[in-house]
């Protein structure tokens, strides 16, 4: 475990590089819109790569992009279409092409964003299980219309799904939102599943869910409401790498 200095802020998931394989890594390029103008203070430079260059080859690409918006298995990766507008995409088949080339692979597929979730992290409504399985969000008390458009993207790609509890509520299309109730951006380390808790009856459902989907895990609840309410939870504290 490292601890990196010389951050912004705790995210450091947003701002590191991606791993493409394993001592291959993508540093994008770290410019988020909702920290653009008054909260530019807060996005961490690139310098921070100096401290992990040890870890293997680094390539840079100019493409807007924080490593909350990837989420992979050994064969898909998922982003929310949020990539979309803030590279100002209009031909999204070739801009498909290039994440697939630079993510090794020739399945990147892209989910509706959340409405006034103005971060719009696929870390924040999927994650992967297994190469065929994914635990999403269930939006059926929230927003059941953005519930069924992602389980119909998903179903076309052919992924299973386990849903999650949720029960966040947007108040606002210009502010981050506290994420206490998303249990989607668990960390994930080996056989080691570590769940957000916030002291409520769907912690334990969570905990059952994911403890079925993943029987040979050790799944553990860890409280983070005071983290959550700053819009975040485990998975966008921490970067993880397979070595």
């Amino acid at each position: 475990m490292r601890f990196m200095e010389g951050t912004a802020d705790i995210w450091i998931r947003d701002y590191a590089a991606v791993q493409i394989s394993k001592r291959r890594f993508v540093k994008f390029r770290y410019y988020p819109e909702y920290l653009r103008g008054n909260y530019e203070h807060l996005i961490t430079g690139d310098e921070v790569l100096e401290q992990v260059r040890d870890l293997g080859a680094f390539a840079r690409s100019e493409i807007i992009l924080d490593g909350g918006n990837v989420v992979a298995s050994t064969r898909s990766v998922v982003l929310t279409e949020r990539a979309f507008r803030e590279n100002r995409i209009r031909c999204y088949q070739e801009f498909r092409a290039r994440l697939e080339s630079l993510f090794h692979t020739d399945k990147c597929m892209f989910i509706p964003s959340l409405p006034k979730d103005i971060i719009s992290h696929s870390d924040g409504v999927i994650r992967f299980l297994a190469d065929d399985l994914v635990a999403v969000n269930d939006y059926s008390g929230v927003d059941p219309d953005y519930g069924r458009r992602l389980l119909r993207v998903l179903a076309q790609a052919k992924l299973a799904t386990v849903r999650l509890p949720y029960s966040l509520r947007r108040r606002s299309d210009t502010e981050i939102s506290s994420a206490v109730g998303n249990y989607v951006n668990f960390l994930r380390v080996g056989p080691l599943i570590l769940v957000p808790a916030y002291g409520a009856r769907q912690d334990d459902e969570a905990c059952r869910v994911l403890e079925k989907a993943c029987p040979r895990a050790t799944v553990v609840p860890v409280k983070c409401t005071r983290l959550a309410k700053q819009g975040g939870a485990l998975n966008c504290i921490s970067w993880t790498i397979s070595v």
